[in-house]
């Protein structure tokens, strides 16, 4: 079965679809705080490309080991480098897509039985490649929406 033809697609071009969205969003707009509790767009791009080789890591292990155990992760606001307000995104961009490529090569021709193999997580109840995969695709498509919010959503419908 292995993964579908288009989740890898997806997964593969994501970081690209995100950094043309990025491309229309003037300077000005990158560390608006809406609210106490809202990322900054910077925030969002930064957490982005920061979970990448963690991510990457976590494929890894469950390639590698056994029985796999993977730690929860809970990133607070202060991201890498989500203060520098000089921080270059091409090569944000360029790393981003770096991660993203190595993550396709790893996982392209695992079998079933590799990219359906459990690792215990203590947040959920299952957690294998495949699911990360789509897990992956949400939460960066989610960021994108909340870019979007941050940007775009006039003050008063602001959530």
């Amino acid at each position: 079965m292995s993964l579908g033809e288009k989740e890898l697609i997806t997964f593969e071009y994501l970081p690209e679809v995100i950094e043309n969205y990025f491309r229309q969003i003037p300077s000005n707009a990158l560390d608006i705080k809406r609210n106490e509790s809202a990322w900054t767009i910077r925030e969002h791009l930064v957490h982005l490309l920061g979970v990448q080789e963690m991510l990457l890591s976590r494929m890894k292990k469950i390639i590698d080991e056994p029985s796999p155990a993977i730690e929860p992760y809970f990133p607070d606001k202060q991201s890498r480098n989500d203060t520098n307000t000089g921080i270059d995104f091409e090569e944000l961009f360029i790393e981003y897509k770096n991660y993203r490529a190595k993550e396709i090569l790893l996982i392209i021709d695992l079998p079933d039985s590799i990219l359906d193999k459990s690792a215990s997580h203590r947040e959920y109840i299952n957690y294998t490649i495949r699911l990360m995969v789509n897990h992956m695709i949400y939460h960066e498509y989610w960021h994108m929406y909340r870019i979007e919010e941050i940007w775009l959503t006039r003050d008063e419908y602001f959530q």
